[in-house]
Order: C-alpha cells, then structure tokens, then sequence
C-alpha cells in the first residue's frame, strides 16, 4: 500500500516538475519576446519618421485621442523613394493616393474618401488652380493637408504618408490580401477574373490597384481598387497574429512610412479605434466633370459634389454643418478657358471620355487644336466610317484609270471636260448648224452696210 501511494507522489512530483519546466520555458519564452517586442518598438521609434508639423487649425481644439473622439487621417500614397526626398529637393514627389479616414469609435464607424489625384484645386499658398496632388510636391504634407482641408473644409488630425513600393511590402509582411475583381483584365502578367475571389501577395495586389487602361471606369475605376486593397489589409491586420507578424510589419513600417502619430499614442490609444475598423464604409463624390486646360486634363468636382461629401464627413466627426460659400469654386474665373470632355464623345461612350479614351486621343493626334476642333466636329473615327469628297480619291482611281481619258484630265481638267461633256451631244449638231450659219448671213449685211455709206457722206 506505501509502495503505491510512493509511486503515486513520485508520478504527482514528475508532472509538477514537467509543468514547471513548460512554465519556466514559457515564462522565458514570454520574458524574452516581451524584451524583444519593447526592443523592437524602441527601435520603432527611432525609425519611423515622425514630423510635428504647422497647419491651419479648423477645430476650436484638438480631438482627444484618449477619450476615443472621433478624428480625421489623412493617407498619401506617394511615388517612389519618397523618404529620401528632402526639402532642398523641392519636395519633387507626388501623391498619386489620396485618401481620408474618419474614424469613429463611438458609433464604431470608419469612413474612406478617395480624392482623385487630377482633381482641380487651389493649391494652398498659390493663386492658380492645380491638380491636387501637385500640392505635396510644391510644399510637402503642411501644404498637402492646408490644401486638403480648405478643399473640403474639413480638419485633418493626423496623417501618414507611404512610398506606394512600401504597400507592397507590408502586403508581403501580412502574408498577403484576397481580393475580389470587379471586371475581368490582365496587367502586367496577372490575371483577374470578375467576380473571382484570390489571395494575392504584394506584386499582384499593386498589379490589381494600379490597372486603368481596361477599367471602363478609368481613374475612378482605379481608386475604387485601390480602396478594396486598403481594406483588404485592413481586415487581413484586425485578424492576424501580431506575434507571428509584427516584425516584418515593423520592419516595413519603419522604412516605408512618415507620419505625425507618436508610436505610444498609437500603442495606447488602439484598443478605443480598433472597433471602428469593423465597419468600414466608402463614399464618394456623386460628380466629377473631366476638363482639358492647355492639353492637361482635370477632373472638376463641382461645390455642390463637394459640400455634400464635407458635410457627411464632419457629421462623422461631430462637427457642424457647412454652406456652399465656404467652399471656394477654382472654375469660378477659369471656366471659359477650359474644355469640357463631355463634348468630345466616342460613340461608344456618350456619357463622356474617361482618363484613358482622352489619352488615347491626345496619341492620335498632333496636337491640341486637334482636340478642341472636336468641340464643334464629329470625331475623327467618322471620318472613315463615312468618308466624304476627296478624301480617300486615291482609292477610286483605279477604276477610273482604265478609261482613257481620265489621266489628262487630272493634267487638264478645263480641256478634259468638253469632251466628256460632246460625246454625249453628238445628235444636237443637226439642230445647231442652222443657227450657226444663219448669223454670219445676218453680219455681212451690217458689217458691209456701215462701210458703203461712210464713203458718200465724206
């Protein structure tokens, strides 16, 4: 009996010491990532580019990160090697992405605007209108948000900017994104099947945010992928394993991003935003007219468009509704020096030319006049759809050379035509010879008359 009750608390004390070795193991095992994550985060902190910058405040006061109210975030997505372009460079990138998040954790909302990047707009700081996403370029992101936030008058909190190649990569870090392709295309060796659900890694995700040219939608084709990708690592972030992942993102992070959100805000004030991030929405603007100004194309986006897009942004942030007047209009004193694309209208596409027919035409065509000749003229592929006078006459001349009259009358058409016009003609000279020989028997006798009776009277 003492045996087995031995042989009971020998097993009982080898189990304790099993578990306690996993205990210790995992217990160093948690110590040492948890070194190894605070290590890295230090690390973190000094890699990520964190710039306090100097805005135009639109809030009476700043949001309140840490009461979890509502807030503004501005992402640019920029051209390549972005954060190695300095201000003595001229701030020569552009942010072709543009997009804002409005986060709301109290209704656990997020809305996500996309602004076109030929968007027409003053630009902060210059007095002729631009393309918006010229603004980076001429002054870095103080003028980018100024700009942003007078075109919409609605404040920016906080912004973030990513090298697009940087998308990529953090794509690659996550393990990839699924997406779901609205239409059916190729581009640069991957294909997509409308409808098809896949899992892409960074390489192909860009291929299918970057497509414009087999979108039917264009540009705005284009943002509308380039949003479905944003989402999609979104949700692929919200569900991952941070401890699997978090280095790679770190590392991506720390290369890729510029940003005025502190790392230890963002670490503290996460568990109050992350619910938004749940219900992400997308709006957009219900107008945009694509222009021609001097060969360049915009797109306008009329106040009313605009007014109603800023006042379901600020109602997400809490802020009171605005008029129209608090918009300015960049086509106000602009209007009669551009062209209206509308006009210009394929016949596949009455509603208008998107970004890529209008390319398509400007590489067809010498020059600009050309274009703008198509305001008041149908477009050139009627042309030889319904070819009129002389146009194509080189390719009738093969009939009309086995006659053989018709060369000389190329070399003399004032000869050439009367006898085109004589032999037809030829029974009529029965009826004309008597009037042609009636009338010189008529002008002797007034020739001869004048001549006898001049004499006598001198």
């Amino acid at each position: 009996m003492n045996q087995e009750t031995n042989k009971i608390k020998k097993k009982k004390r080898n189990w304790l010491k099993i578990l306690s070795a996993i205990f210790v193991i995992l217990l160093a095992v948690g110590l040492g990532l948890f070194i190894k994550v605070n290590s890295d985060i230090n690390e973190l902190k000094k890699s990520v580019v964190v710039e306090d910058i100097s805005v135009n405040k639109l809030r009476d006061k700043e949001a309140e990160v840490d009461e979890g109210e509502p807030l503004n975030i501005l992402l640019l997505g920029t051209d390549a090697n972005n954060l190695e372009r300095t201000e003595d460079q001229g701030f020569v990138s552009r942010s072709d992405t543009i997009m804002i998040v409005s986060l709301n954790p109290q209704t656990q909302t997020t809305k996500m605007l996309s602004i076109p990047r030929d968007t027409l707009s003053f630009i902060e700081g210059y007095n002729e209108p631009e393309k918006i996403n010229h603004a980076y370029a001429y002054g870095g992101i103080e003028t980018a948000i100024d700009t942003i936030q007078a075109f919409l008058n609605i404040p920016i909190d906080y912004y973030a900017v990513l090298d697009m190649s940087g998308l990529e990569e953090l794509i690659d870090a996550i393990g990839g994104i699924e997406v779901t392709s609205p239409l059916t295309f190729t581009y640069r060796g991957t294909q997509f099947k409308k409808g098809e659900t896949r899992e892409v890694n960074g390489v192909k995700a860009m291929n299918f945010a970057r497509m414009r040219y087999d979108d039917p939608e264009g540009e705005v084709g284009r943002q509308n992928r380039q949003k479905m990708v944003i989402k999609a690592i979104m949700d692929k972030l919200l569900s991952l394993n941070a401890v699997t992942y978090y280095p790679q993102i770190l590392q991506v992070v720390a290369k890729n991003v510029k940003t005025n959100f502190d790392l230890t805000t963002i670490l503290s004030v996460y568990p109050k935003y992350v619910s938004a991030l749940n219900n992400i929405s997308a709006i957009e603007f219900d107008e945009m007219q694509p222009l021609y100004l001097d060969d360049i194309f915009y797109f306008n986006i009329p106040v009313s468009a605009r007014l109603k897009v800023s006042n379901e942004l600020r109602a997400h942030t809490q802020l009171e509704a605005i008029l129209a007047s608090s918009l300015a209009d960049p086509m106000a004193d602009n209007e009669n020096e551009f062209i209206k694309s509308e006009l210009i209208v394929m016949n596949q596409y009455p509603s208008g030319l998107t970004q890529e027919q209008i390319d398509a035409i400007n590489q067809q065509q010498a020059d600009l006049e050309r274009v703008r000749d198509l305001e008041t003229s149908y477009y050139e592929g009627d042309i030889y759809q319904q070819p009129t006078q002389g146009y194509e006459a080189p390719s009738y001349q093969p009939s009309y050379t086995e006659a053989p009259y018709y060369p000389p009358q190329t070399e003399q058409p004032s000869v050439t035509e009367p006898p085109a016009y004589t032999e037809p003609v030829t029974e009529p000279p029965v009826d004309t010879a008597p009037p042609v020989t009636q009338p010189p028997v008529q002008s002797e006798p007034e020739v001869t008359n004048p001549v006898v009776t001049q004499p006598p009277a001198e």
